[in-house]
Formats: structure tokens, C-alpha cells, sequence
């Protein structure tokens, strides 16, 4: 058997298909766009965030920078009197939040002088040495900015580290430098981050999400400060500055590292995989039930407009047929242009002829007694 569908379901199916088609492509593309957005998002406000905390401790490094070099040049550190660069340091950081510490040094490597901002008894400090960091692992950088900061008559802003009690500190090193011209001593001076710039409290202001979490690494890879839990699994490497993807995804987490040059740290914000996730979906359900109302809509406006395509054809093939079986054809009233508008037209002529020639040759009788 063979089927034969008409012009209007044909049309319809048509209309349909593309309608669907048409609307998915159009949901797709509107779904992964917004996720990219969501994303792209996400990696500009971790990128906020680092700059916002490298801005931070750039100020608070400038600000430690001019005020140590303001202390540099009082002739009180050009005396032999090693009580009154005792008092005068004391002084110095008692009166500032910026200082932690501030030790000096004479240029041959013995501890001149010392002073902490917990007043705690420097005598301990007695007969320490420069010189002897070089041989200790946890300050043998120390050692060598205190000889470049000698050697090159130079500050020298050290990287950012953590103190043994936990403390992220870093250190700004100044030699103090005679009218002569040669070095008298050099100023360590110890700036603690997260107590006396509340940097902690920043962070913690700063987290992406509550579950979130903003941790600061050094070169190294070490976590110097966290706001928040850090999963192990995404505790970066020694090479996380060199990696090309700063976004990863491990331990339900989604993570961005963004690096601080000046400040030779590295930012990690975390969220919740979960977070994301159910942002995302919840972006998919809309799409979806969106796509599926306008697919509805385009499929109903598809049939309307098969309807509206098809109905003067349907109506022009009736005429005809009537036509054929030379019965009184009705005048086509439909709206109709371009091809079909002349059919129609073609048709009304052939109706015209058709009724003329109808006029002129009426039927004769078939009655056999009629003469």
C-alpha cells in the first residue's frame, strides 16, 4: 500500500522540525554561554580578590619601607652606645603598629641591638650573629639579603615567610650609611601581616562562599595563611606559577591560584564544586523549561502558519475538481500572493470560461417525443 501524506501535513512536520531544532540549538548555545559567563565570572573575582589582598600588602610593604628608612638616618645608630640604640629601637617600634621587630646589625655580623613589639627581654639575643645564618636552613635567605643589602648598599625587601609561632611576617632590610660613605650597620626590620594588619580578618571578609576558603603560598607552594579549610589535594606544587591552567577541580572544590608578582605570593580561592554545580543546574533547569515553552510556541506558530500557507492551495485543488466533474466551481475568496495568488487568478479564468461557454451552449433535451 502506498501512503501518500498531504501538502499540509508535510508543511506542518516542516514547520515543526525546525522549530525544535532551531530552539535547541538557540537553548544550547544560550546554556553554554551563560556557563562560560559563570565561569569567567568566578576566575574575575578571584582575580579581584588577589588584587585586592596584593594592593594590601604592597601598602603596608611602602608604608614599613618609608618608615624604616626615616629611622636609618637618625645619628643615634651611628653611636657606639649599643643601650641607647636599644632604647631608641624600643621607642621606635612601640610607637608604630607596623613593626614587629627591628634588629641591628653591626656590618661585621654581631647583634648591635634588638627590639620587640611584645617587649619581650632581648638579652637572650646577646652575642647573636649574621654570619651563623648562613649555615641554618630556616634563615639562610636572611643571610643573604643582609649581605646583598652590605654588598650593594641597597634596601632589600625580602620575600614574604612565617615566623616559627606561626606568624606570616616578611622583612625589610636597609644598610645605614655614614656621611663617608661606608656602612655603619644594617636595620632587619620585621613587619607581621596578619596580627598587625589584620590581613586574616581581610581574607576572611574577602571568601568567595562560607564553605570557601582563600589561602596565601609562597614560591614554594607552602601555605602561609588561610581563611577557611584548605583541602590537601589542592595544596599547589612548586611549579603552580609556571602552570598554564590556574583553575582546577579536586575534593569538591573548585580552585583558582592567581599570583601576586610584586609580592612574590600566590592567591587560592576555593568554592564548593556543589556551589557552582547547583548554580549551574539550576541555570540548566531554566533553560530547559524555557526552550521547552518556546518550542511549544514556535511548533504552534509552525501549524498556524502551515495552515495559513496551505489553505489556498487546498481550497484552489477543490475548486479544480469541480471544475473536472463540471460542477458549479466557487469563487476562490482567500488571501493568497506570488505563485499561488496566480494560480488562483488562472483558476478564476478557467471558472469564467467555463461558465461562458456553459451560457452559450445549453443542454438540450433528451426527451424523445419533444420535435
Amino acid at each position: 500500500m502506498k501512503f501518500s501524506f498531504s501538502l499540509y501535513f508535510q508543511i506542518t512536520i516542516l514547520f515543526v522540525l525546525l522549530s525544535i531544532f532551531s530552539v535547541l540549538g538557540a537553548g544550547s548555545l544560550n546554556y553554554l554561554e551563560s556557563r562560560k559567563i559563570i565561569i569567567d565570572q568566578f576566575n574575575k573575582s578571584m582575580l579581584d580578590t588577589a588584587t585586592i589582598i596584593g594592593s594590601s600588602l604592597s601598602g603596608k610593604a611602602d608604608d614599613a619601607a618609608e618608615a624604616i628608612m626615616r629611622l636609618s638616618r637618625h645619628q643615634v645608630l651611628h653611636s657606639a652606645d649599643s643601650a641607647e640604640i636599644q632604647r631608641f629601637l624600643q621607642v621606635a617600634v612601640d610607637s608604630s603598629s607596623l613593626f614587629n621587630n627591628i634588629y641591628y646589625f653591626s656590618p661585621e655580623g654581631p647583634l648591635k641591638a634588638a627590639a620587640y613589639a611584645d617587649g619581650r627581654d632581648v638579652a637572650r639575643y646577646a652575642g647573636e650573629n649574621f654570619l651563623a645564618y648562613a649555615d641554618q636552613e630556616k634563615t639562610h635567605d636572611v643571610y643573604h639579603d643582609l649581605v646583598h643589602a652590605l654588598e650593594a648598599r641597597t634596601p632589600v625587601f625580602s620575600a614574604f615567610f612565617k615566623s616559627a609561632t606561626g606568624t606570616l611576617m616578611n622583612s625589610f632590610i636597609v644598610p645605614v650609611v655614614s656621611e663617608d660613605g661606608s656602612v655603619v650597620g644594617l636595620l632587619s626590620c620585621g613587619i607581621a601581616l596578619d596580627s598587625s594588619f589584620k590581613l586574616l580578618d581581610m581574607m576572611k571578609t574577602l571568601k568567595p562562599h562560607p564553605d570557601g576558603y582563600i589561602a596565601l603560598v609562597d614560591v614554594e607552594g607552602k601555605v602561609l595563611l588561610s581563611a577557611g579549610e584548605m583541602p590537601v589535594e589542592l595544596v599547589p606544587g612548586r611549579d603552580w606559577a609556571s602552570r598554564e591552567d590556574k583553575l582546577v577541580s579536586a575534593a569538591g572544590y573548585l580552585q583558582a591560584v592567581i599570583s601576586m608578582e610584586k609580592a612574590g605570593l600566590g592567591v587560592c580561592c576555593g568554592v564548593p564544586e556543589a556551589a557552582v554545580a547547583g548554580l549551574l543546574k539550576r541555570l540548566h533547569d531554566s533553560n530547559v523549561l524555557f526552550t521547552l515553552l518556546v518550542g511549544i510556541l514556535a511548533s504552534l506558530a509552525g501549524i498556524v502558519a502551515a495552515y495559513i500557507l496551505v489553505s489556498p492551495l487546498t481550497a484552489l485543488v477543490n475548486g479544480l475538481r469541480r471544475l473536472q466533474k463540471d460542477e458549479a466551481a466557487p469563487r476562490l475568496v482567500c488571501r493568497a500572493s506570488g505563485e499561488i495568488a496566480e494560480a488562483i487568478a488562472i483558476y478564476h479564468e478557467m471558472r469564467e470560461q467555463r461558465q461562458r461557454s456553459s451560457s452559450r451552449h445549453p443542454a438540450t433535451s433528451s426527451d424523445p417525443g419533444a420535435k
